[in-house]
Formats: structure tokens, sequence, C-alpha cells
């Protein structure tokens, strides 16, 4: 199992937050890593949430992995045909 926990500063580790990895991780060896977050410039978040708004208001324009997939694998086997 894999859990990452995004802190905004070490003020956050409590002694609940230990409580929880204790107990998630119970009786098994883990590894903690600690490693400074990258901040994402603001124009980053606002390009985010201006996809978001036109995926919500235009849905039709999202993908279906899935689908994507199947219509690819039929696109290359009918030019291998």
């Amino acid at each position: 199992m894999n859990t990452v926990f995004h802190l905004s500063s070490p003020d956050e580790i409590n002694e609940d937050l230990i409580k929880s990895i204790k107990a998630a991780f119970k009786n098994k060896p883990i590894s903690v890593t600690i490693e400074e977050d990258f901040s994402i410039p603001e124009w980053q978040k606002e390009e985010v949430r201006k996809r978001a708004q036109y995926a919500k208001e235009n849905p039709e324009s999202l993908l279906d992995f899935d689908d994507f997939i199947e219509n690819f694998e039929k696109k290359l086997l009918d030019e291998k045909s």
C-alpha cells in the first residue's frame, strides 16, 4: 500500500497523523520519505480551472479512455488489413 500525505507545513504533523499511519500500516514494515512539495504557479492553476470549466460545460469534449483505446486498436487493425 502506498499513501501520500500533502501538508502545508511541518506544523501539521501531529499525534493524530502519527496514529493514523500506525493504524494503516499496523505490524508492517514501512519507509518514510520526506520531501518538499513544489509550488504550482498561479497561471497553471488558472489554466486547470479553465479546462475544468470547459469540460463541465462541454462534456462531449471529454474522451472515454477505454473507447479511445478500442477505436485506436480497430484503426490499427484496419490499416494492417
